[in-house]
């Protein structure tokens, strides 16, 4: 029997659950990490990500045989057998595209310039089958905008983010890890966990990194790696606040241990606010 078919027979009698990889909080947990190294273990969780069994492993090489081997599970059960996507070449061109614009504006004509590139051409509806099967098979999450004037979901020009950092550092190619999208996709991963919807905030013609909804609870966050005493960062990502003038709480959460709370803008630590259960 067919997994469409053992679908078909169930309907009606099973549930679906999500499993994400290990929050921070979780990870903490398994390995022990004192508190003083709690920094230095987000920096490993950018380079490797949360998956539970790669932390059993020091050596580099281990770990990445070990990533590898999850992805290609998903792909060879999930893409082939699942949802019967044959090329799987062209699937993970595309997956790697999506991950070294991560955090940035999704754009089809872009994305079809780059498979061109590499003398790949596919239909449009073919691209969004396997776009569709990047995000069923929970490698990626498609994350759409909320325009914070007109309070309303929109379908254009989402962003994605991945489960897991460490499938991004085996399928991609960037050379220089970009911490503060690093952290962004930590955040969302952890929001997400919590229980949250999660958007991209319109402003005008700018955004906020998240527009949070729980409970009919709105909220606004912005995430920097480092302010650092960096006016030009603090102002752009306070600064970004400006234009949206309800009352929802707002939000600037960043690794600084020294609290640059201003104007009725709260500034987190990205630590505590990863080991909080509440938010």
């Amino acid at each position: 029997m067919t997994f469409a078919e053992l679908s078909t027979e169930l309907t009606g009698r099973y549930v679906s659950f999500k499993v994400n990889p290990l929050t921070f909080k979780e990870i903490i947990e398994l390995t022990k990490t004192p508190k003083e190294d709690y920094e230095n273990l987000i920096l490993d969780i950018f380079e490797w990500g949360s998956l539970p069994q790669r932390f059993y492993y020091n050596d580099n090489a281990m770990k990445t045989n070990y990533i590898s081997n999850v992805y290609d599970s998903i792909v060879l059960k999930d893409v082939v057998e699942r949802l019967g996507i044959k090329d799987i070449t062209t699937f993970n061109k595309i997956f790697q595209y999506l991950l070294e614009i991560e955090g940035k504006e999704f754009s089809s004509t872009n994305i079809m310039k780059f498979l061109a590139n590499e003398n790949i051409k596919i239909s449009n509806s073919t691209l969004y089958s396997y776009l569709d099967a990047l995000c069923s098979t929970f490698l990626l999450n498609k994350v759409y905008r909320y325009d914070v004037d007109g309070k309303n979901v929109l379908k254009t020009l989402n962003k994605y983010y991945v489960s897991d950092l460490g499938v991004k550092k085996i399928k991609s190619n960037l050379k220089i890890e970009n911490y503060s999208t690093s952290l962004e996709n930590l955040i969302y991963n952890d929001l997400i966990a919590k229980g949250y919807e999660v958007y991209i905030g319109k402003i005008k013609r700018d955004e906020v990194d998240f527009v949070v909804i729980k409970n009919k609870e709105l909220k606004y966050i912005q995430v920097s790696y480092k302010l650092a005493n960096n006016e030009k960062t603090i102002e752009r990502e306070f600064g970004a606040y400006n234009v949206i003038n309800d009352n929802h709480e707002k939000y600037v959460i960043s690794l600084d241990k020294e609290d640059y709370t201003r104007n009725g803008i709260k500034h987190l630590n990205a630590i505590d606010f990863l080991m909080n259960d509440e938010f």
